[in-house]
């Protein structure tokens, strides 16, 4: 059997860009379980966010917000996935920087790779979905508690400077690799490779992935409401889009199986912004 294909996922958890990328992530991890195997380094997006605060504000004459506000409706509106806009911004006043929450996902790394993942899913939700300021403390360790994780270790780590160490590592990786923007995916098997710089929709970066490895089969999931029951019951909750790149099909086709589940009272909806989120009711 063959190696499984590498992807290296570059990324930052404020980046909203990659918030568009979790579709594909999702669809990877259950058509490819296999075939394709994904890791994450974190890239710090900003060190320090003053000096774009103050460009945005000489630019919009002093009415930064409504600037950042255009901003992350717009690219909600292009990767469809749902964000929060009007909350993120609220909860941004106090924000100067990207690093302490890449730093809190190395801190969750370090007590393994698939709570690490967990961890970072969740910090985006409570970013996007949410609009909670994932670059205090306390929201960092209110999700590292409801993933799971042991919250004194995960201090420990962020206090120690173990998970600082683990994030500089990454950064190191992007520097020597000449990443600066986020999302960057480096796709590879063997002497074949690329790269795929910024957001693209999931058939897209599908369409890489088959460039790199013609023979990649995914694995086919009937697009019932049995599979869409099954996929909100591995994720937890996913938005409209996250379900139609699972199963492969439009973003029509997959809300109008989850408004079936949804009459039979299995499921609810939830509006964000201008997309909906869905969970199964219990």
């Amino acid at each position: 059997m063959a190696p499984p294909l590498r992807v290296i996922w570059y990324t930052d958890p404020h980046n909203v860009w990659c918030w568009g990328c979790e579709p594909m992530m999702r669809r990877l991890e259950v058509v490819y379980p296999d075939a394709v195997d994904v890791s994450v380094r974190m890239g710090g997006l900003f060190e320090d966010f003053t000096p774009v605060r103050e460009q945005w504000a000489r630019m919009s004459g002093g009415r930064w917000t409504a600037s950042v506000l255009a901003f992350f409706e717009a690219v909600a509106a292009q990767h469809q996935m749902p964000m929060d806009a009007a909350q993120m911004l609220e909860a941004s006043d106090d924000f100067a920087s990207t690093w302490p929450a890449c730093i809190a996902t190395k801190a969750a790394e370090l007590q393994g790779i698939d709570i690490g993942r967990r961890y970072l899913r969740a910090l985006r939700e409570a970013w996007c979905i949410e609009g909670r300021g994932i670059h205090r403390r306390s929201v960092q360790a209110d999700v590292a508690r409801a993933v799971g994780l042991d919250v004194d270790e995960f201090s420990k780590a962020l206090d120690d400077g173990t998970a600082e160490q683990a994030f500089r590592k990454d950064r190191e990786e992007c520097e020597r690799l000449e990443i600066t923007g986020f999302p960057t995916f480096e796709i590879g098997r063997g002497d074949m490779s690329a790269r795929l710089n910024g957001w693209q929709p999931w058939e897209v970066f599908e369409d890489v992935l088959r460039k790199v490895d013609p023979d990649l089969v995914a694995k086919t999931l009937d697009p019932t409401e049995a599979s869409v029951a099954a996929i909100l019951q591995r994720f937890g909750r996913c938005a409209t889009r996250e379900v139609a790149a699972v199963l492969g099909v439009t973003d029509d086709d997959a809300e109008i199986l989850l408004e079936e589940l949804e009459g039979s009272g299995k499921v609810t909806r939830r509006t964000v912004g201008n997309g909906l989120v869905w969970e199964r009711r219990e």
